[in-house]
């Protein structure tokens, strides 16, 4: 397991240390989660910017074209 060490002034250290033990958590824990959770917020939104830029020259389908198309009963 890979380790990664963050530096924290005192300041920095005392209000990261207070808000995560506030929530419950570890700060090992938090932070994996809260990079884990940014890197599919960023993937998400990427995902939206391709249809945005895609999506005037989709073909999209209405419930019951899809069904009849699908053969779904």
């Amino acid at each position: 397991m890979a380790v990664i060490s963050v530096r924290f002034n005192e300041a920095e250290d005392k209000i990261v240390r207070q808000y995560i033990e506030s929530k419950g958590e570890n700060i090992s824990q938090y932070i994996k989660t809260m990079l884990l959770e940014r890197i599919e917020d960023e993937y998400d939104i990427s995902i939206v910017n391709e249809y945005l830029q895609e999506k005037d020259s989709m073909e999209f389908l209405t419930f019951e074209e899809a069904t009849k198309e699908w053969d779904i009963k």
